[in-house]
């Protein structure tokens, strides 16, 4: 598992049925048992500022518009992730790290 990858999470407490998510962890720190992600969401998020749009492409695996919701970072158990659906690209990635960096008040 790897930063920018888009995984399945399984239904647990954070979702009713399973629900893609990107890794945002640093791959510096992939020893331990959690991960910490950032939750999708089909619906459309364009109004909120510090989500981030990803377009459907062969490479992330995604077969709708999803947003990426920045304000939803979740470490989770790396046992609850199904699947691998693809990866993000480098553009989104960056501009995933600056609205993460927004939201925790890093800038």
């Amino acid at each position: 598992m790897k930063r920018g990858e888009i995984w399945t999470l399984q239904a647990d407490g954070y979702a009713s049925k399973p629900r893609p998510v990107v890794i945002v962890q640093s791959d510096a720190v992939d020893r331990f048992d959690s991960v910490i992600t950032c939750l999708l969401t089909s619906y459309d998020s364009s109004d909120i500022d510090t989500r981030v749009r990803l377009e459907p492409s062969p490479e992330n695996g995604l077969n709708k518009v999803s947003y990426v919701m920045t304000d939803k970072i979740v470490t989770v158990d790396r046992k609850l992730l199904g699947y691998q659906v693809g990866v993000v690209d480098d553009a989104a990635m960056t501009n995933i790290g600056r609205q993460l960096m927004r939201v925790l008040g890093l800038l």
